[in-house]
């Protein structure tokens, strides 16, 4: 994927298509879709790529952002890799996962917040949305 302006991506990792992926539960605010959508429609895409997990096909952010993209027509969903995410910090996701039974379980349902939270630097989990609850 091209670089896509109004993309913020402070670590220069990969950033590919995400459309079609899978994501992490329902949209929780049609308002809040909707002003996205209407804001895309006008400007594209703009702030951090989605976050996923591309074995899986899967996004662990951007449901809103996922929906109103679909909404308004955009061409490509940007998404960014969280395996990628920890390389850039030069950690590796796995490894941290399998070295702890808590991260293992959480991860099979998909739930890596106390792993990022855990391990990745306040300014990437802020820079790509990853501050999930």
């Amino acid at each position: 994927m091209q670089a896509i302006p109004g993309v913020v991506n402070p670590l220069g990792v990969d950033v590919f298509d995400t459309s079609g992926y899978a994501p992490l539960h329902e949209v929780r605010s049609e308002e809040h879709r909707d002003a996205l959508a209407a804001d895309m429609r006008q400007r594209g895409w703009q702030g951090p790529p989605v976050v996923v997990l591309p074995d899986y096909t899967v996004s662990l952010t951007g449901v809103h952002r996922r929906s109103a993209a679909e909404q308004a027509d955009l061409e490509e969903v940007p998404g960014v890799s969280l395996e990628d995410l920890f390389e850039a910090c030069e950690l590796d996701m796995w490894e941290l996962v399998n070295s702890d039974e808590e991260y293992i379980m959480a991860a099979s349902f998909n739930n890596f917040v106390r792993l990022i939270n855990d391990h990745l630097p306040e300014e990437v989990i802020e820079a790509y949305g990853l501050d999930m609850h």
